[in-house]
């Protein structure tokens, strides 16, 4: 395994993979690497010759600056996690090598006032930011994002359908663990009770939801959830969103058979997200 923190050297591998017409696939992170990392790395390995996997705590995507200062960052664990999981190269670079002197942001122009998009504003025009400047560096075959942060995934692809055609986007379903908690870098921000609250929470409000008629229009549904969750002690501080949206859209529009349900809350000063079909 490779452990590369300049774009020069990197290309310079990246040149020979190519030269041998070896499939390159990437997966972009920030660090604080779990088993939903892992998923994708199975994913991309399992499809590519060599699996590249960035390391990058992205400041331009937090419109907090508290909440990167407390983001969870390990290097130690990431590189004996990349080195269990066989990876070929570790892409570690600095801000300065992703975002020069003067660098414009990145506008999102996709799925907009929305979801994440609506609550932490600025965030997707990091995220498409640093996301376009690996994808120009990499030029990998295909690339993978967890379906964890199903808007993220849906704004990725629409970027690479627009601007980068060569390289597809696979999505990757949400692992879980025993609790039913996706794993998530911030659940490492959690105590043994807020993970409790956290659990028991999904737990139950799966069972609400697949309880629900599968044809009911989502603004009926909505309608629906709104009520249970006021009415149910959730243990959650503050929601920012729990809706229905069309799978395929991300609209409010169409049955909840071919949406998702998506959420945002804080267990104490802690944002999670997360987002499931019903079964």
């Amino acid at each position: 395994m490779l452990i590369i923190k300049d774009i020069v050297n990197l290309q310079a591998y990246l040149k020979t993979y190519k030269l041998n017409n070896e499939k390159i696939g990437f997966v972009p992170t920030m660090g604080g690497l779990h088993e939903g990392h892992g998923n994708l790395i199975k994913s991309s390995q399992e499809n590519n010759d060599k699996t590249i996997v960035s390391i990058f705590l992205n400041p331009k995507q937090f419109n907090n600056i508290e909440d990167l200062k407390r983001y969870p960052v390990n290097k130690g664990d990431d590189y004996d996690y990349c080195l269990k999981n066989k990876i070929d190269i570790i892409f570690e670079p600095n801000e300065y090598e992703i975002y020069p002197l003067n660098y414009k942001l990145i506008k999102n122009n996709f799925f907009q006032n929305i979801l994440c998009d609506k609550f932490r504003p600025g965030h997707f025009d990091g995220v498409v930011s640093v996301v376009s400047e690996l994808f120009k560096i990499i030029e990998p075959s295909n690339a993978y994002f967890g379906y964890k942060d199903y808007q993220q995934f849906k704004i990725i692809d629409q970027l690479a359908k627009k601007k980068f055609s060569k390289i597809i986007i696979k999505g990757v379903e949400t692992v879980r663990d025993e609790t039913g908690l996706a794993f998530s870098t911030r659940n490492n921000l959690l105590n043994s009770n807020s993970k409790e609250i956290y659990s028991k929470f999904i737990f139950n409000m799966k069972n609400f939801i697949n309880s629900l008629d599968s044809g009911l229009e989502i603004s009926t549904a909505n309608n629906l959830v709104r009520d249970f969750i006021k009415d149910t002690n959730t243990g959650i501080g503050k929601f920012d969103y729990h809706e229905f949206r069309s799978d395929s859209d991300l609209s409010l529009k169409g049955t909840i058979n071919d949406s998702r349900f998506f959420l945002a809350f804080y267990l104490n000063s802690t944002r999670l997200i997360d987002n499931f079909k019903i079964d």
